[in-house]
């Protein structure tokens, strides 16, 4: 406890998960940011399953977080990561799950994105949708449209620090 002491024994349910990288992928060039939409079969009957997020995925043993963003950048969005800038780590649920997300910004290349194709890996059923858009467009979708946290604090993340990444890329 706060006071020193020991509390009396407790029982917790805790999910454990490996870590998670996620990236916020901008062209600084182009002003541009590119989106992913897909699948979610665990939200509420009432909600659309299909989300608007950002490039994500599970560390597998022996990674570091630089591979996974640009695993997943090409798996899930067919772009080639050029830079990365670390934004900042978090807990999802501390109360209940073992994990940190990671998050960071990745630098692309826009014109070289083809939205009329889909990604993803067949073997683990992923079928994405690409949403290129302006930087202001993006962040404009915090008004309504983005319903999963690690997206939300990585679109707020950007709004804060934009003027950072394209000093830093540009």
């Amino acid at each position: 406890k706060f006071n020193g002491q020991w509390s009396q024994p407790m029982t917790r349910e805790m999910m454990v998960r490996g870590d998670a990288v996620c990236v916020l992928l901008f062209d600084p060039v182009a002003d541009k940011i590119l989106l992913i939409e897909q699948f979610r079969p665990c939200l509420p009957k009432s909600e659309s399953p299909w989300l608007i997020e950002l490039v994500a995925g599970m560390v597998e043993e022996g990674e570091c977080d630089e591979e996974v963003a640009r695993r997943e950048s090409l798996e899930e969005a067919g772009v080639t990561i050029k830079r990365l800038e670390y934004m900042f780590k978090f807990v999802p649920s501390p109360g209940g799950l073992v994990e940190y997300l990671r998050m960071y910004a990745g630098e692309f290349d826009a014109s070289k994105v083809d939205v009329n194709l889909t990604h993803g890996l067949d073997e683990e059923n992923e079928d994405i949708r690409l949403h290129l858009m302006s930087s202001e467009e993006a962040v404009a979708l915090l008004d309504h449209d983005v319903e999963n946290a690690s997206t939300i604090m990585g679109l707020q993340w950007f709004a804060l620090n934009k003027a950072k990444l394209v000093r830093l890329w540009c």
